[in-house]
């Protein structure tokens, strides 16, 4: 079986030496991880590559284009390949973006949404790596 290809983009900032973290809250009817906190996109359609899905999800689901995001990592799954994406917002980000998708977004405090039991295990892998790949001080 071919594995499902994803583009998502997670938002941050840092306030007073901490990351924080924009995350999706999934609806209690969703087909995958249903309420569960992860990030905003989706899967690749026809021909679409890795940018051209991300900026086709976040028109969709967020009304937001992306200014300066940047590749942090390729993530794998048995069955699903995820380009994860970030960008740093102002903490204000929620005031610009009208989400459409899941129940609504929320800020965490990376450290301690990697605690947390409702988060996607992909989605603490990538908070786990903002964390570590550079000790906090993400670009």
């Amino acid at each position: 079986m071919e594995k499902r290809r994803n583009s998502i983009l997670i938002p941050y900032y840092f306030r007073d030496g901490n990351l924080h973290v924009f995350l999706q809250r999934r609806s209690h009817e969703a087909p995958r991880n249903p309420n569960i906190l992860g990030g905003f996109g989706g899967g690749l359609e026809g021909d679409e590559n890795n940018e051209k899905t991300l900026l086709r999800e976040l028109r969709e689901e967020l009304e937001y284009t992306p200014k300066k995001y940047s590749l942090l990592g390729v993530f794998e799954t048995d069955h699903s390949i995820s380009n994860y994406y970030i960008e740093k917002v102002s903490e204000d980000f929620e005031n610009n973006i009208k989400i459409h998708e899941g129940t609504g977004g929320e800020w965490h405090r990376a450290q301690d949404v990697i605690e947390r039991d409702d988060i996607s295990p992909n989605t603490r892998r990538v908070i786990t790596t903002m964390i570590l790949d550079t000790n906090g001080k993400v670009k």
